[in-house]
């Protein structure tokens, strides 16, 4: 008879010990621009769990984004494990051969990481020969105990996050998240099926958090005067200066985050070529999308250097599906929409007929609540999509030309 038994890990103690500025060793991950050396910011913590179990969630200060760019998260986990004690007792009146399996695996997970970082471990004590029950718990011929035991000697856990899509998600002014599972249990088994089994388990781990950083004054943060405004219900207006310096080459990335901390790009806007420019650029919401937004606007140089600017926030509500009306419909040969959108703007507008082949394909702009004649068609059946360009939420409707 095999039975199971489960004990955890009881994570306590979440201690800060240190933060350390350019530690040497680290350096050249990534470059910084003009052969800077980069720096390195050391978030140390170190756990020394009591027997037990659980998740650990690990909270990581963000990169202040006006202090440099990050081209590295180094993450390290470095792990020893012990056994603190495994019994089994023999309950029977027959004698027993036990054999005990300690199943134990660490996890951690968290932004970044292109797989968690993981260490198992299956380790066999046995076979054990177990006298009859004498009575007496917890000693005897018919117990046996293992105490002390360390399976797990420094194990580390390492992985360098170097990914530019990744790192973005570091800067701010709050924290990331890191969760580190363990998972301990025991698998007995004896002969006669009949025992009392124990397990306790527990842990020094130590997380090592490494931002390698480029200092912030080699290339300037080239924008100014970034604003966010609402100029229709569905529609932000971004705009901000730029202070161009000819011989640099960078672009903008406009990007959008829901909760301020996750941010995804939305739109890139190239560098103008005059000394001064003004620069904005249009965010219109998706169906179903809609509460407070967060913008902001990244510098990006050729070799990849980031300059991120403060954040902006707007509400907004969500875009509607186009609405539209042909007339006539059956029509004679002309065809005329009324456009029923008084947000106006660009959208896209295509027909097409019963072998689903383009007909009419063009762009056009509504200035609100109108009405345009827009082909001349043939007899049969045919479908018209009008797709809003900002939003490229699109509507259909079917047309019948006598």
């Amino acid at each position: 008879m095999k039975q199971i038994y489960v004990k955890s890990l009881l994570i306590t103690g979440f201690v800060l010990l240190q933060l350390l500025n350019a530690l040497p060793g680290r350096s050249q991950i990534t470059p910084c621009p003009y052969d800077f050396l980069p720096g390195t910011t050391v978030y140390d913590t170190v756990i020394n769990t009591p027997p037990g179990i659980n998740t650990l969630e690990i909270k990581v200060p963000q990169a202040d984004p006006f202090a440099g760019m990050v081209t590295c998260l180094r993450v390290c986990v470095t792990i020893t494990g012990v056994v603190d004690s495994v019994s089994v007792e023999n309950n029977s009146f027959s004698s027993q051969v036990a054999n005990i399996y300690y199943i134990r695996t660490d996890q951690i997970t968290g932004p970044g990481l292109s797989a968690p970082l993981t260490n198992s471990i299956n380790h066999h004590y046995g076979p054990y020969g177990l006298g009859a029950s004498d009575g007496n718990l917890g000693s005897g011929p018919d117990f046996v105990a293992i105490s002390r035991d360390t399976l797990l000697n420094s194990v580390q856990l390492c992985q360098t996050i170097t990914n530019l899509d990744s790192l973005f998600q570091f800067y701010g002014n709050d924290s990331i998240s890191y969760f580190y599972d363990i998972t301990a249990f025991t698998n007995v088994t004896c002969t006669g099926g009949n025992y009392n089994s124990t397990v306790a388990t527990s842990a020094l781990v130590r997380f090592n958090f490494q931002y390698c950083t480029c200092p912030g004054y080699i290339l300037p943060l080239h924008l100014r005067n970034f604003e966010a405004n609402k100029v229709a219900e569905n529609k932000a207006l971004l705009t901000w200066e730029g202070i161009n310096e000819a011989t640099a080459s960078y672009r903008y990335v406009t990007e959008m985050s829901r909760n301020g901390r996750d941010f995804v790009p939305v739109g890139t806007v190239q560098k103008e070529s005059s000394v001064n420019d003004q620069y904005q650029f249009t965010y219109t919401t998706k169906q179903n999308e809609s509460g407070d937004f967060f913008f902001r606007v990244k510098q990006v140089y050729a070799n990849s250097y980031t300059r991120i600017s403060e954040v902006r926030k707007v509400t907004l509500k969500s875009s509607v599906v186009p609405r539209f009306i042909i007339s006539p419909n059956p029509s004679t040969g002309v065809v005329g929409i009324k456009f029923d959108n008084d947000e106006g703007g660009k959208h896209k507008l295509e027909i097409f007929n019963a072998q689903g082949q383009t007909v009419v394909r063009k762009d056009i702009v509504l200035s609100g609540s109108s009405y345009q004649q827009i082909a001349s068609l043939q007899s049969g059946m045919y479908w018209v999509k009008l797709t809003d360009l900002s939003s490229q939420l699109s509507a259909v409707s079917q047309l019948y030309i006598k």
